[in-house]
């Protein structure tokens, strides 16, 4: 019986342990005061994030006119048909993207992925959402130097948020420069090619994941693997857009 009373108040606590736990107040990413319930942004950071508000309709460049498509949309039609990003690719976004992009602090992944969703979400509001969620794929050899992929990583979540499912039907078939340091042309040759499929997209509208577009190098080759193999349409969903 004594047993039995220690085992019982043992529970006890662990449960008492675990609610305390789930109540513990979050701590904003950025100034460490107090979060938001269920999420480690304080209300004041969040609305100091550079919003990205005003943009061409199809490649998400800022535009500071009031323009529906940019120039280069205008001259030549971009494979994919959209692209959501909820923010400028400015501080803080950036310093908070590279912490998770490349010191795998994934708890700003959850932030930016949980914020992002919400975003999506109200872009679609009176549209159909997309059927398939596709990460931008790493090339094994470097997805090995920095231990995950961080697309991928936001694309889980997506999928979890919305119900859609998650495929990695593109690959990397061959290992490609970094894009930072690359002009246009250089940008274009380097992801030549650099995709293949790996799964059926047939009629499927798709989403795809990546964490910054820039150029729309990268998300453009994906998208004609894409379109190639069958899809409806592909839209992008990203953190950040450059100017």
């Amino acid at each position: 019986m004594i047993m039995v009373n220690r085992f019982s108040r043992l529970i006890g606590t662990l449960i008492d342990r675990a609610a305390a736990l789930q109540h513990i107040a979050s701590q904003c990413i950025l100034c460490a005061a107090p979060g938001q319930k269920g999420l480690d942004l304080c209300l004041p950071c969040q609305l100091d994030l550079p919003a990205l508000t005003q943009c061409c309709q199809q490649c998400a460049l800022p535009l500071f006119d009031h323009k529906a498509y940019c120039g280069q949309c205008l001259l030549s039609t971009p494979a994919y048909q959209r692209v959501e990003a909820p923010w400028l690719y400015q501080p803080p976004i950036a310093q908070l993207i590279s912490r998770f992009k490349y010191s795998r602090q994934y708890s700003i992944g959850k932030v930016l992925s949980n914020i992002a969703a919400r975003r999506y979400a109200s872009a679609y509001i009176d549209q159909k959402l997309p059927d398939l969620i596709v990460p931008i794929p790493l090339h094994w050899s470097r997805q090995t130097i920095r231990g995950f992929n961080q697309s991928e990583h936001l694309a889980r979540y997506y999928s979890h948020h919305f119900n859609i499912p998650m495929k990695r039907f593109l690959k990397r078939c061959r290992p490609t420069a970094a894009q930072q340091m690359l002009t246009a042309d250089q940008r274009r040759s380097n992801m030549k090619g650099a995709f293949q499929m790996c799964g059926d997209v047939a009629g499927k509208l798709v989403a795809v994941v990546d964490d910054v577009m820039t150029t729309g190098t990268t998300v453009s080759e994906a998208s004609q693997c894409l379109l190639k193999a069958g899809a409806t349409e592909v839209h992008i969903w990203c953190l950040a857009r450059t100017e």
